[in-house]
């Protein structure tokens, strides 16, 4: 894992929503540690400190920079389909030391992400990012707000299938994994609005990298 100091950081936090009211909430426990194990290993190398439950409801992670936010949710999201996220990114400074995982730290980065949080809560939202720059925030606000409202449409078989296509190279490897046509997998994507999810995915991508700057 990467370890630098001198540095902003892009702290991601997870928030189960509704998970109280979940009927099987040790089987999303244990999903919620899957997933965290997952990510921390096939991002080793992408992060600051790993990824892990905080307070049972909540997950936390550190990146030294925002180029991989988006394939990192995607991991979470294809891990945890039919439990449902929000998603709390901020960008800033740390005022302690890093640790192997991100739990006992604090600064600017967490405030970010946990004002992100707590705004998404307020309005309902998939995912928020703060600290990024007031245009920034703005302009991959307003996309992600969007997005979540797609998804806020999937069926479990859309979401499912939206991030199987997301991994393979091409529909039939879905298809064929699936045991079922590439007909059904493409009518699928195509209520899942796919090819517009992925286009505003790669405008977040953009933005969160810094391609469009005040």
């Amino acid at each position: 894992m990467k370890k630098t100091t001198d540095h902003t950081f892009v702290a991601v936090i997870g928030d189960v929503c509704g998970s109280r009211q979940t009927a099987d909430r040790q089987g999303t426990q244990v999903r919620l540690e899957e997933a965290m194990a997952r990510v921390n290993e096939v991002f080793a190398n992408d992060l600051t400190a790993g990824f892990l439950v905080t307070l049972g409801d909540e997950f936390q992670g550190l990146l030294p920079e925002p180029d991989r936010v988006m394939d990192i949710v995607t991991e979470l999201e294809s891990a945890l389909t039919g439990i449902r996220v929000r998603y709390g990114i901020g960008m800033g400074t740390l005022a302690t030391p890093i640790k192997r995982t991100a739990v006992g730290m604090d600064g600017p980065c967490f405030h970010q992400a946990r004002d992100a949080v707590e705004r998404g809560k307020r309005e309902s939202r998939w995912m928020t990012v703060a600290g990024f720059g007031e245009v920034r925030d703005e302009l991959m606000n307003g996309v992600l707000n969007l997005m979540g409202a797609v998804r806020g449409q999937w069926t479990e078989i859309q979401a499912e299938t939206f991030y199987a296509a997301h991994a393979a190279d091409e529909q039939k490897q879905v298809a064929a994994a699936r045991n079922v046509s590439e007909a059904t997998i493409s009518k699928s994507l195509k209520a899942a609005h796919h090819d517009a999810m992925i286009e505003a995915e790669a405008v977040v991508v953009r933005l969160l990298s810094g391609e469009v700057v005040e």
